[in-house]
């Protein structure tokens, strides 16, 4: 019995090429690292460090150094005996504590945040070379014939552009996750932020995961 087997499989690539993957920058941002850099800058060098005292819920009193300039916080409870004429230490500034405290959560929400627009700048600079190369271009061409250079969104037009339904792996897509279109449904579908990046790339850019603590 004949078998047209062998012509099958003649027809059937034996290896899909390989093309360069690219490698996109993780957006994810360490908080230990922010926190870190937060207490570089904000390290108290100042003179006036000296034991206070403070009272505890009990309405005992315990004592720890502040600095007098900052307020900053600088040991837990000492032993009674290590802290000399007890009866003359000054009281605990606890209003400086807290402006103290304010300041750090102020200072890491900006350094928080430039660390995300550095991710994104980062990001967003990979995003622009790949675009602009022969990689994204044989990945066009590939949606364009799956898609008889039809617009799949009117199905009408003539494709133009390709959308990104997702940039889960961006570099290195899958082509369902890729369709052809003309400019007026990509503009209906894909509309630009303010900044002139699509709304879904934006909204991707969003999602930057703070792991740490």
């Amino acid at each position: 019995m004949e078998t047209h087997l062998p012509i099958l499989m003649e027809a059937i690539p034996q290896q899909r090429p390989m093309r360069r993957k690219w490698l996109f920058p993780s957006l994810d941002i360490d908080s230990r690292e922010i926190s870190a850099e937060v207490a570089r800058q904000r390290h108290c060098d100042h003179l006036r460090q000296e034991p206070r005292v403070a009272l505890q819920s009990d309405g005992k009193p315990f004592y720890r150094i502040q600095c007098a300039d900052c307020g900053q916080k600088l040991s837990h409870s000492l032993p009674h005996s290590s802290v000399p004429n007890r009866e003359r230490c000054p009281q605990w500034n606890e209003e400086l504590y807290q402006r103290r405290l304010r300041e750090g959560a102020a200072a890491y929400g900006q350094c928080r945040e430039a660390a995300i627009a550095r991710r994104k700048a980062e990001w967003r600079a990979v995003y622009r070379r790949y675009l602009a190369s022969a990689d994204w271009q044989s990945v066009r061409q590939r949606v364009f014939r799956r898609a008889f250079v039809t617009c799949e969104g009117c199905w009408e037009a003539r494709a133009t552009e390709v959308h990104h339904l997702n940039y889960a792996h961006v570099g290195d897509e899958l082509l369902f996750e890729l369709v052809a279109i003309c400019r007026p449904c990509h503009e209906r579908v894909h509309p630009k932020s303010s900044n002139g990046y699509p709304e879904l790339l934006e909204r991707h850019l969003q999602n930057v995961h703070v792991y740490g603590g």
